[in-house]
């Protein structure tokens, strides 16, 4: 993890609405951050979806809330993120106790099998910084991934978690997207593009050990 000065600065840039350093900070944390939903599920959501799917939103809603963030150091920003992330799995049990439908699919319609494939899809983006001695975590590398993912256009993101996430065939994909099979590839080869840019601006966040 960064040296606390390191995450007082991107903090900072943060406050000032850079979204290059709340990924960062995201990335940082995302152990953390992680543990936490893992701790907090339950077994019946468990059995719905992985705990990156909901960090997946929780950091979609990070990014739409920033601007509201008054703190102004890491443990702040940390405890911030730590309350949006309580309030989604309150919403999410909630919901899941209501029962009216599989409502891990419906809500959140990107669920995936296993968090190995959000490793599947760094290997396939190859993503890296020029810099061998920047190499971090796989799970900070999964965290960077999330946050570069809450960054993209609703439609690159829905591409990427139907066919690289939840591994859907290009027809099966064409067909819930109601696209031509052309058009998926094409959409699939420009949000794997977006994907890689942002992960390549997180400079150090962009080698796995």
């Amino acid at each position: 993890m960064p040296e606390t000065g390191q995450r007082q600065i991107w903090v900072d840039q943060a406050r000032g609405g850079d979204q290059i350093a709340v990924s960062k900070l995201l990335a940082t944390f995302h152990s953390i951050l992680r543990a936490r939903v893992d701790k907090e599920m339950g077994t019946a959501l468990k059995a719905k979806m992985e705990p990156e799917d909901i960090l997946q939103q929780v950091y979609l809603e990070v990014l739409k809330q920033i601007m509201r963030f008054e703190g102004r150091d890491p443990e702040t920003f940390l405890n911030w993120i730590l309350t949006i992330l309580d309030n989604k799995l309150v919403d999410t049990q909630r919901a899941l106790h209501r029962q009216k439908r599989d409502v891990a699919r419906e809500k959140y319609p990107h669920a995936v099998i296993g968090n190995e494939s959000y490793f599947n899809l760094l290997d396939h983006l190859d993503v890296h910084s020029g810099t061998p001695s920047r190499v971090i975590r796989r799970d900070e590398a999964v965290g960077a991934l999330l946050a570069s993912l809450s960054h993209l256009s609703d439609s690159h993101r829905q591409v990427i978690q139907l066919r690289y996430l939840q591994g859907l065939s290009v027809n099966e994909t064409a067909q819930k997207l109601d696209k031509t099979e052309a058009a998926v590839v094409a959409l699939s080869g420009r949000a794997l593009e977006a994907l890689r840019t942002h992960m390549d601006g997180l400079g150090e966040f962009t080698r796995i050990s």
